[in-house]
């Protein structure tokens, strides 16, 4: 018997190939037709504008709401700051000195960082913290004990290099403001292009205030909601309010819950998904060891009267009653012994300011 070759059958394999080409053409041409009729049914669809719309409409808000700060903030005038205007040196700014008649003892000197200038025949002096003004009469009082009979200095500030407001967040151009003088919140937000369409309604403010319990100047945290104070008249305190060197803005996005007082990570936090108080306060570190559970405050500026609830951390935990399901903007603070002595207000809702007193961070 003839032995039988590969090739023997020469169009068995042939076949096999074109019937595996056929059915690998048939599905790929069935996978065509399936995704054309997807994608045509998808296009055949109405578009979403919902989401579209309130963009547009949260943007229209938005723009509406930055005139009405520029508006405000024009209203001030030059004349709301006159009693604290005056520039306070610090490290970087540079100082040009002139005594009347005495040319050997003008001088132009850059504050070192040590809030420092050195000065023919005084050598180093302290300038930081210092009007041009009290330096002037400093040095007057300096060389008038040795060196000069009734001297006659004048100080000028040349560049403007210490004193910065920073405003970060969702606002237009954030930046960090080199300031010559101090200025109100609603020039900051304008110098820095107002809020962009993410921003949020309420911002958080850090200023440097005298500590009522110490007697020293520590940092304090305000909670603003923009809306209610453009509701009130030009005496409202954020109108009045005054931001020096070292004081900053920061605004949220919208979509954020905050979460002040005794907890490890005090801030604003974005809502994801379905938020309650438990879930928020996790999201803030936790409670501090003197924290008032038993009567965590949740403040909901949006609703009439600015509503305050109260809730209790401790029967939540053990499922004793619900937890508070948060909406957006809502505050929540957890109270410690502190605050009951006065230092901490809880809420002052008819000036669109709520203080979270004094915090010392961890």
């Amino acid at each position: 018997m003839a032995p039988i070759h590969a090739n023997t059958h020469p169009r068995a394999p042939r076949n096999l190939t074109t019937a595996r080409q056929r059915r690998w053409s048939v599905g790929v041409s069935a996978a065509v037709l399936l995704t054309a009729a997807l994608i045509s049914g998808c296009a055949s669809q109405p578009p979403a504008s919902l989401p579209q719309a309130e963009n547009a409409q949260r943007q229209e808000e938005t723009e509406l709401l930055n005139m009405e700060l520029a508006a405000a903030a024009s209203r001030q005038g030059s004349d709301t700051f006159a009693a604290s205007s005056e520039y306070r040196i610090g490290p970087g700014d540079v100082l040009e000195i002139a005594v009347f008649q005495v040319d050997e003892l003008n001088l132009t000197e850059r504050v070192n960082g040590r809030g420092t200038i050195i000065v023919p025949l005084l050598g180093e002096l302290q300038v930081a913290n210092k009007t041009a003004a009290e330096i002037e009469q400093l040095l007057a009082a300096r060389l008038g004990d040795k060196y000069l009979h009734d001297p006659q200095v004048s100080v000028f500030v040349t560049e403007y290099h210490s004193q910065k407001i920073t405003v970060m967040g969702a606002v237009k151009q954030p930046a960090v403001h080199v300031v010559q003088r101090p200025r109100s919140v609603l020039e900051m937000l304008s110098m820095s292009g107002g809020l962009n369409e993410k921003a949020g309604y309420r911002m958080y403010i850090q200023t440097m205030s005298k500590n009522p319990e110490t007697g020293n100047i520590e940092p304090q945290r305000l909670v603003v909601d923009l809306k209610q104070v453009l509701e009130m008249d030009n005496t409202g305190p954020l109108l009045t309010m005054i931001l020096h060197g070292g004081d900053s803005i920061y605004v949220p996005k919208a979509g954020v819950v905050f979460v002040e007082g005794a907890v490890r990570r005090p801030g604003a936090y974005p809502m994801q998904g379905v938020i309650d108080v438990l879930k928020a306060i996790a999201m803030a570190g936790g409670t501090n060891w003197d924290a008032k559970e038993g009567s965590i405050q949740v403040l909901r500026p949006d609703a009439k009267d600015n509503q305050v609830m109260e809730i209790d951390l401790k029967e939540v935990r053990d499922n004793k009653i619900p937890d508070l399901t948060l909406a957006d903007g809502d505050i929540v603070v957890v109270r410690t012994d502190a605050f009951k002595k006065g230092v901490y207000t809880v809420w002052r809702g008819i000036t669109g300011i709520i203080s979270f007193g004094y915090y010392r961070p961890l």
